[in-house]
């Protein structure tokens, strides 16, 4: 997963960007800035479309930043060395150089990194809803309600969302997903068998991806 450049190093770990991950960046600034925001804004000019874009795209894999950086800060917290973390066309993954030890501490390392992203997409939810109150005026529409929004409030407003469905996907419960994660350790806390919990886990996996 170590196909692109080295980016930063926080609390220790390595963070690498994988070539594949510019792909999505520059495919979500498009997105952005050639569809959403001028349908919502069409008074906004090419400059603060494309400003906008470029700094909801960079909060965003700021945000898949923080998620992988909860799991590697607990993972090292309970014991278990973390070489890096890697963003890349899936979003990211924090490189755990081995298994944990018991089923509390996959369960810690696994449940943080979904919590971490619900809760960053309560905190901009919240953030672009106390912006959009402030605004004065009578609404016959939820478009014209999101057309009236400043810059501030369309970036809250788009963050909030996007991390909630983050972190509600990653708590699908289907290994390897953090979900499914978090389903082994609690099997494997019942069965005392890591491989069982493993084989039961990734089998609730494949029913998910069949589903």
């Amino acid at each position: 997963m170590q196909s692109g450049f080295r980016a930063a190093r926080l609390f220790g770990i390595d963070v690498y960007i994988d070539w594949s991950w510019l792909f999505v960046f520059l495919l979500v600034v498009w997105n952005l800035a050639a569809f959403v925001f001028p349908q919502l804004h069409p008074e906004w000019g090419a400059a603060l479309n494309i400003g906008m874009a470029l700094l909801a795209s960079l909060l965003f894999f700021a945000s898949v930043l923080a998620h992988e950086l909860a799991h590697s800060i607990v993972a090292t917290w309970r014991g278990l060395p973390v070489r890096s973390i890697t963003l890349f066309i899936f979003g990211g993954v924090s490189n755990i150089e081995r298994e944990p030890a018991s089923p509390g501490t996959e369960f810690l390392v696994a449940i943080v990194g979904p919590l971490t992203s619900l809760l960053l997409g309560a905190l901009f939810l919240m953030a672009g809803l106390i912006l959009a109150g402030s605004m004065r005026g009578t609404f016959s529409s939820v478009t014209q309600v999101l057309a009236s929004l400043g810059p501030l409030a369309t970036l809250m407003l788009w963050l909030g969302p996007v991390n909630l469905i983050l972190g509600v996907f990653n708590l699908i419960p289907g290994f390897p997903l953090d979900g499914g994660r978090v389903l082994r350790s609690l099997l494997w806390a019942l069965t005392h068998n890591i491989r069982l919990a493993t084989r039961w886990a990734t089998w609730v996996g494949h029913i998910m991806a069949w589903a």
